[in-house]
């Protein structure tokens, strides 16, 4: 369930950006610029929690998994295919290409395009905040909290 509402979280501030923003006289459209930056600094941090949770509900078998070559061994193939049955209805060999793809996304050579890019591929997460701290009218939000507390 978290791993779906980061992905949803960074869906909706996606689409608030768009929903709120307007088309430009020149003919091109503008998104919000505070929603688009939180949006952006959402993507420099959730794919590594998301990738976090993924390892942990893999669990320690994600780097210790025996290479392809051994599952094709004459000897130690079929013990492999044994002993990591997983639930009833999984093929080892199922269960086998989902670890190796969470740890090609995780720590793998696509790690480089998943996380990393997601870091600094929008431009720097402190670039974000200082967008975000400009455009969040927080002169405002005092003012509506003190009256909604009964201070002025």
């Amino acid at each position: 369930i978290e791993i779906a509402y980061l992905n949803e979280n960074i869906a909706g501030t996606a689409l608030a950006a768009s929903y709120g923003g307007k088309a430009m006289p020149a003919g091109n459209f503008l998104p919000d610029v505070l929603m688009a930056n939180i949006c952006k600094h959402n993507v420099t941090k959730f794919p590594y929690e998301i990738a976090r949770l993924t390892q942990d509900l893999a669990g320690g078998i994600l780097v210790t998994l025996p290479a392809d070559q051994d599952f094709r061994h004459e000897v130690a193939g079929p013990l492999l295919d044994k002993y990591l049955k997983g639930k009833k209805g999984v093929s080892v060999e199922h269960r086998r290409r989902i670890l190796r793809l969470i740890e090609n996304m995780t720590m793998g050579r696509n790690a480089v395009g998943y996380l990393t890019e997601s870091l600094h591929g929008a431009g720097s997460p402190q670039a974000q905040r200082v967008l975000i701290q400009r455009l969040m009218k927080l002169e405002e939000k005092k003012k509506l909290a003190k009256h909604l507390a009964g201070i002025e």
